[in-house]
């Protein structure tokens, strides 16, 4: 929804506000004021008015793939578990044995539930041996910490929530190194994590590409937010993300997986360390082992067309799924998507889009 400015109620939050308009309270990032007088196109995501464009999709989505883009993800969520066994607790919780992280490396997870399902996917960081830092999507982050607090009690650890006092920037594209290395005088490598002062820097993002993500206190989120741009940087909304993270096959949390669907069914293997013991292992390596699901694929289209989220893919004349996420590729002109199929890429599928189907093919991600 666009900003409106017939507000019923305001609530202080140390990060920003959290906005009541009628029954639905809307939650602002420290830079809300920033992109308003930007003038971006404003939408609701996971209870937060966040920017879903500033100049245009196609724009800022090529400007990450030949520059530098800047993307305010401050909604996302910050989880730090600290003590003696906080490293131990993770890695029970998470697909990955975090315990295996040294100080200052980054690893992309999941965290299931005992049926191997996908609670969230999240990025996790090792700051010190003691301490680890635990990004979750925007929509969860609430039920993750809930998930976390039922679970910790057994471990020497604390769990705490600042997701309310940060602030996080996403400098993504070929030119963010540099502009790091020249706004800030940093530098940092694909995931890694570094320690400048009350700024941690990791060679994280979303769009598939060089970048990074920079954790600052909220206070200093505007002025970061302005020096980078100055520098060159284009600022960039939510529409951009999502097609610069599809052309990857990155998942969408809430889209590729809401809750149903496990890492094998999703294509994720790659992110389950079978050597320790996890929430939902168990789980995991019966699916593994009986086989016979289906799983997510890549869907590219061969003729013009936009495929959205929801579109029926048909093969050899029947219904065999739906595109969980899918956009026209500003980088390939072509329509693309993601979908669970019980298909070998190079299949030959169509896919229904406004009542046409369109044929297609299913292709292993990322994107050519």
């Amino acid at each position: 929804m666009r900003h409106v400015h017939s507000v019923i109620s305001i609530e202080s939050r140390p990060n920003g506000f959290a906005v009541q308009r009628g029954a639905v309270a809307m939650h602002h990032t420290p830079l809300y004021e920033r992109h308003v007088a930007r003038g971006a196109r404003l939408v609701e995501f996971a209870g937060w008015e966040m920017p879903l464009q500033f100049k245009g999709i196609i724009a800022e989505h090529r400007a990450v793939r030949s520059a530098a883009g800047l993307f305010d993800v401050s909604h996302m969520g910050q989880l730090f578990v600290r003590g003696p066994q906080a490293a131990e607790f993770l890695a029970r919780m998470a697909t990955w044995d975090l315990a295996r992280l040294a100080a200052g490396e980054c690893r992309y997870c999941h965290i299931l539930d005992e049926q191997g399902r996908i609670l969230d996917d999240v990025i996790a960081f090792r700051l010190a041996a003691d301490e680890l830092l635990l990004v979750p999507n925007a929509a969860t982050t609430v039920r993750i910490e809930a998930w976390l607090a039922a679970h910790i009690d057994d471990f020497d650890a604390t769990l705490e929530n600042r997701s309310a006092e940060l602030a996080c920037l996403a400098l993504q594209g070929p030119d963010a190194p540099r502009l790091l290395q020249e706004g800030l005088g940093l530098a940092v490598e694909p995931f890694r994590v570094e320690h400048h002062g009350e700024l941690l820097v990791s060679g994280t993002g979303y769009t598939g590409g060089a970048g990074c993500e920079i954790i600052v206190p909220a206070a200093d989120a505007p002025p970061l937010w302005e020096a980078l741009l100055a520098r060159g940087a284009v600022p960039c909304g939510l529409g951009a993300r999502d097609t610069l993270r599809l052309e990857r096959g990155m998942l969408l949390s809430g889209s590729d997986f809401d809750g149903s669907q496990t890492p094998l069914e999703a294509s994720c293997e790659w992110v389950v360390d079978w050597e320790h013991d996890f929430i939902g292992r168990d789980a995991l390596l019966a699916q593994r082992e009986a086989g016979g699901y289906a799983v997510l694929q890549g869907v590219q289209l061969e003729q013009r067309g936009v495929p959205r989220p929801g579109c029926a893919v048909f093969h050899a004349g029947e219904r065999v799924g739906t595109l969980t996420s899918g956009t026209l590729s500003p980088s390939l002109g072509t329509g693309i998507g993601l979908a669970y199929l019980s298909l070998t890429p190079g299949a030959e599928v169509a896919v229904e889009v406004r009542g046409k189907h369109l044929s297609g093919r299913v292709v292993r991600p990322p994107f050519q």
